[in-house]
């Protein structure tokens, strides 16, 4: 969820990244020097289901004054990442460095706390094992989930560019996760990024949008999101041979998203509708060996921003 929303979300929040945008249009006010700034995000996601809601907030301080579209929408950023779900929580301080309008590099760690519920959280013994709907469902039946935490590190660049009502923007991401897991066991099924992550090991992704950006505070264009967990030799079981991109997985569709209004710095703006379906190119269980390839991963979410501090 956390991959394919977010970053819709701050490319409707972003102010003035844009790189060859036409004189005509009207820019936007320019930042102030220091900021409370919020973000927030409430999805609610289907194939894997999902709701959640993620929280941003924390001071925002500008590192120069440029008046160029390419530089002037700079900052530093130190604040908390909070994600609530029914099925787990995850807190922890994130570090955001913009030097350019373009170019956003964001560290994050978090403690995460399962609780159990919704039959998540499942681990298992390899990599090679069913994480499927229909296992997930049959061991949550039986008892197989359980309440456990772990630790979870992120680094995020992402590069946006627009030109006049087109833009392109890519996040990759780079996850460390640690989990305390049943013993003998290995991976764990994470619902958010659908695939069995290794415990003390790496999962990478990638989201890449390229939507038309309309005068009528509408964003109407299309994602493309890879995941890929990195096993190592010691997350199989003995004997076992490891498997080239096991368990990674592909989508891509179309997105859209509306923007109710926009009333920049203010306590409350940028309320926005967003809606993402994304259909599988690959996926070990959703291209029909589960589930029908015809069904949709689809997402509906609302976000908003704030600044503590009006303008």
């Amino acid at each position: 969820m956390k991959r394919l929303t977010y970053a819709v979300v701050l490319l409707v929040a972003a102010k003035a990244f844009a790189v060859g945008t036409p004189k005509a249009l009207t820019p936007e006010p320019e930042a102030p020097d220091f900021r409370i700034s919020i973000v927030n995000l409430l999805v609610a996601r289907y194939n894997p289901l999902g709701l959640e809601d993620r929280l941003r907030i924390g001071m925002q301080a500008r590192l120069y004054r440029n008046p160029r579209a390419a530089l002037r929408d700079n900052f530093i950023f130190f604040g908390f990442t909070p994600y609530l779900n029914p099925a787990f929580v995850k807190v922890g301080p994130s570090i955001e460095i913009q030097p350019l309008s373009v170019l956003n590099l964001r560290i994050g760690a978090e403690l995460m706390q399962w609780f159990g519920s919704f039959k998540y959280m499942q681990s298992f013994g390899s990599p090679r094992d069913d994480y499927s709907d229909s296992t997930i469902n049959k061991r949550g039946d039986a008892g197989g989930n359980y309440v456990t935490n772990g630790a979870h590190i992120t680094f995020e660049p992402t590069l946006r560019m627009k030109f006049g009502p087109i833009a392109l923007q890519n996040r990759f991401s780079v996850e460390y996760w640690t989990m305390n897991l049943h013993a003998g066991d290995t991976v764990f099924y994470e619902p958010t990024l659908d695939t069995l992550v290794p415990s003390n090991g790496w999962v990478i992704s990638n989201d890449i949008d390229l939507v038309w950006i309309s005068k009528y505070k509408f964003v109407l264009g299309a994602r493309y999101s890879v995941v890929k967990p990195l096993y190592e030799a010691r997350h199989y079981r003995e004997g076992e041979g490891q498997i080239g991109n096991l368990n990674g997985h592909q989508r891509v569709g179309p997105l859209f998203a509306y923007t109710f209004f926009d009333r920049p710095y203010a306590r409350f703006n940028k309320p926005s509708l967003i809606v993402i379906a994304n259909w599988y190119v690959e996926h070990r269980w959703r291209t029909g060996a589960d589930v029908s390839q015809a069904i949709p991963y689809f997402v509906l979410g609302f976000a908003f921003t704030s600044d503590l501090i009006p303008r």
